[in-house]
């Protein structure tokens, strides 16, 4: 409210809308589908560092570029992206967590432990349970008559809710859940005494021997869980009562992302399942030995099977996400490190008596484990990249960025007409394909300088996103060094380079003895237009900025007040954007246009609750206008693409 007033009371006034600035949104954030040695199939979650990846995904694996990429991503600039685990999750032979059953007491199942994803990682751990009570005390007399309460020494440590043990000597045992603790009487109930509190699952105790001391314990259980030998977390006081604060179901229970890829907590080495108890049931304790280790056993990959279904459903599961902006699948040309490279013809010894036997070669790789993705056929990881493109003509507001096969860049790759069929495959400015691969250092690797090869996807994004968040995503991400880069898997001289700028193709090379660049920026769009991968990525950030910026005006009557607020808003945004370099021309007349007036909101629109706005962009690639139209139909907004005027119709706009 503005201005004072003299007599007290509640006072409103609208808020000036024209005062609504629109802010460019985020056009930064990456995601990727791929192999993860952990974390959830299909359903993504964000990471903003190479640790938090390693926390829910684990690390670098002989069976995956996924890390790899994301490592180049985060060096190359980027700060958030989201991922997307890929596996085969048939029941028989897909993708399963380890675990293991603990039994109670009574020969029942008292606890279903597993890996908190699935994955061979968790057939390495193990488990020990300890009992540790947090209270004990004694009974100062013999219980209630009805058994519903006993006077104790003390109640401290003792709560509501915990499972605890009465003996006598002799061993006369039985378990009950404490119903309520009165301290200042120093009494435990076992029945509430207020009787809207009862539960069926509170029991007076029965068969004391009247006269004999009877001692009470908390039961709980600290655990510890054991990786590769090695102890990686310690539980304490954990409980088997739902209705206890350190229930063990809870305490561990899964992290599971959100519908934004937010985790609600870091994952943990493992999840417990409590087994469904019926509502009279009160949890026996557990049968184990104090500090005796139990293995974790029947976790899998889900890689046997993997399929382009599987990469289909990790890249549906991006689609709710509203800000991502450039998606990449690598591991869809996932060869092991053995698979890279044909193998070695075999040497046949000479049958010469006094020859020596040829000597192996002194680093040998370990065999692929034994369960390893398949090898993705041409066909295959053409309807994967397909898949891709698609998603982003259809949501209109995310790139993809596409590696090529590896076929037809390695280094034994014969001319250009491999990677320009490929290229021949896709017509789309939402997506932008770059090579060769790129030679990585490689933490699991062996030798004195181990690289891997990986596909270039992950360094691009990351460029990609440095130069949106530093400049905007109109600048072209080319000609940096890139970081985590040693090489290229195809050295590509300048006249191969302009062959292939010319059909499309995003080159990456060494140039002048310098670091590894990106000389590229294009799209694989035949059409002119949209030849520059910057103008796409520019709509892009024009798309979801305005689109969010609109949507107060959804409610709004179709009035000359409104029209006017939104163009002066629109205006103000779009010099903003031609003062920074997004926009070609000299002036704002020359940069862009916006019309929201009565010529494109006739009487019969109007009518129709139908509400345009018609906006005139030159980016500053290529010369020709790009025209939007910014549409309210119920109750919504809407953004679409018309094409392109030259400068001399733009006045008409």
């Amino acid at each position: 409210m503005l201005g004072l007033v003299d007599q007290p009371g509640l006072y409103m006034q609208r808020p000036d809308r024209s005062a609504s600035a629109i802010t460019r949104i985020r056009t930064d954030i990456a995601a990727f589908v791929g192999i993860a040695q952990s974390g959830p199939i299909a359903r993504p979650v964000r990471a903003r560092s190479m640790a938090q990846f390693e926390a829910v995904f684990g690390g670098y694996s002989d069976n995956a570029y996924l890390a790899y990429t994301v490592r180049a991503f985060f060096e190359n600039g980027g700060e958030e992206c989201l991922i997307s685990r890929v596996a085969d999750e048939d029941p028989a032979r897909g993708a399963a967590p380890s675990r293991i059953e603990i039994p109670d007491t009574t020969g029942g199942l008292a606890l279903s432990i597993e890996a908190s994803s699935a994955g061979s990682w968790g057939n390495a751990l193990e488990i020990a349970l300890t009992p540790s009570p947090t209270a004990e005390t004694q009974a100062s007399g013999d219980p209630a008559i009805d058994g519903s309460a006993i006077e104790v020494v003390g109640t401290d440590g003792f709560a509501g809710g915990q499972l605890v043990r009465i003996s006598q000597p002799g061993g006369l045992e039985q378990e009950r859940i404490l119903a309520a603790v009165d301290a200042t009487a120093r009494k435990l109930h076992f029945v509430h005494p207020n009787p809207l509190k009862r539960l069926a699952n509170q029991f007076a105790l029965s068969g004391m021997v009247p006269g004999e001391p009877i001692r009470i314990a908390h039961v709980a259980y600290d655990l510890v869980v054991v990786l590769g030998g090695e102890p990686v977390a310690i539980y304490a006081g954990l409980e088997l009562t739902k209705s206890s604060s350190r229930f063990i179901g809870e305490v561990l229970r899964p992290a599971e992302p959100d519908d934004d890829g937010m985790l609600d907590r870091l994952p943990l080495p493992i999840s417990v399942f409590k087994t469904d108890l019926a509502p009279t049931d009160v949890p026996q304790p557990l049968d184990i030995v104090a500090g005796e280790r139990f293995a974790l056993s029947g976790g899998r990959d889900g890689l046997v099977e993997l399929s382009v279904g599987d990469f289909q459903a990790g890249l549906a599961a991006l689609e709710p996400i509203a800000d991502v902006t450039t998606i990449a699948v690598p591991d869809i040309h996932i060869r092991a490190r053995t698979q890279m490279f044909a193998p070695l013809p075999e040497i046949t010894p000479d049958p010469c008596p006094i020859c020596i036997e040829p000597t192996p070669p002194a680093q040998q790789l370990p065999p692929p484990p034994s369960e390893s993705p398949p090898i993705f056929t041409l066909d295959q990881i053409h309807a994967v990249q397909a898949m891709m493109v698609e998603q982003c003509e259809r949501l209109r507001d995310r790139v993809a960025i596409l590696d090529p096969p590896w076929e037809t860049v390695r280094t034994d790759a014969i001319g250009l007409g491999g990677i320009k069929a490929w290229r021949n495959r896709f017509d789309s400015s939402f997506a932008a394909l770059y090579l060769p691969w790129i030679d990585a250092s490689d933490p699991i690797g062996r030798g004195p300088r181990p690289l891997r090869t990986i596909p270039p996807s992950g360094h691009v994004a990351g460029q990609l996103a440095s130069v949106s968040i530093t400049t905007g995503p109109y600048q072209a991400a080319a000609n940096e060094d890139l970081s985590f880069a040693f090489g290229t898997s195809l050295a590509i001289e300048p006249a191969a380079h302009g062959v292939l700028n010319r059909s499309g193709l995003n080159v990456i090379a060494v140039r002048d003895s310098r670091a590894v660049r990106i000389l590229g920026a294009r799209t694989v769009s035949s059409d002119p237009r949209w030849r520059f991968f910057p103008v796409r990525m520019l709509m892009v950030m024009l798309r979801r900025s305005l689109e969010a910026a609109t949507q107060w005006t959804v409610f709004e009557p179709n009035s000359a007040e409104t029209r006017s607020l939104i163009a002066q808003t629109l205006n103000h945004f779009l010099e903003t954007l031609r003062r920074g370099g997004a926009l070609a021309g000299r002036s704002a007349e020359e940069a862009f246009r916006v019309r929201c007036d009565d010529v494109n909101n006739p009487p019969s629109t109007r009518a129709k609750g139908e509400f345009r706005i018609d906006i005139a962009i030159a980016p500053a690639k290529p010369l020709e206008f790009i025209v939007l139209r910014l549409s309210r139909s119920d109750e919504a907004f809407e953004l679409a693409e018309q094409g392109a005027l030259s400068t001399q119709l733009l006045g008409a706009v």
